[in-house]
């Protein structure tokens, strides 16, 4: 019996020191170690539209206009709005915060036309990344570059382009 309890407490304790050792990052929570450990791609910073490659796996969705994203295909091209870079970003993080789980990691350097943002899955609670800029395109007109990724897996069964379309929809309903 002693030596039941002797392993279980050093279980606890192996669990209670990976636990602490794992690297967090604010609002990705032990995900980013766990990823980290795991030999994800570790790409929550921000992205750089200008340079941003696809992963292989697909667990990943991009609208882009033209030009704006020349070393990744998109999935969908871009629509151009009738509303100010600041007005449309305003909007996409409005459709953004309405949606369950999903919450404003950074503002981006440029307040007024990028964003990032976090989104927890349903079932699994696994975080996603969705970057969003806005990006000018004449006398108060603007369009629209959104990459949305897991972070953990390399599947993610349709959701980050499900969630693309959806606030692209709610954006259009929103004008």
């Amino acid at each position: 019996m002693t030596e039941l309890f002797i392993v279980l407490g050093l279980l606890l304790g192996a669990f209670a020191l990976g636990y602490l050792m794992l690297e967090r990052r604010p609002a990705y929570g032990a995900y980013y170690g766990l990823a980290r450990l795991a030999g994800g791609k570790l790409d929550i910073g921000p992205v750089d539209f200008a340079t941003l490659t696809r992963r292989r796996s697909g667990n990943d969705a991009l609208v882009c206009p033209p030009g704006h994203c020349p070393g990744a295909k998109a999935d969908w091209e871009a629509k151009i709005y009738d509303l100010a870079p600041g007005e449309l970003l305003a909007r996409v993080t409005k459709v953004a915060l309405a949606e369950p789980k999903t919450s404003l990691v950074d503002g981006g350097t440029d307040r007024d036309h990028t964003a990032r943002f976090v989104q927890y899955s349903r079932r699994m609670h696994f975080p996603d990344t969705i970057d969003v800029e806005a990006v000018p395109a004449g006398a108060s007109k603007s369009t629209l570059a959104i990459y949305s990724r897991s972070l953990l897996g390399s599947r993610d069964f349709g959701v980050n382009k499900s969630r693309v379309a959806r606030w692209l929809e709610a954006l259009e309903r929103s004008s």
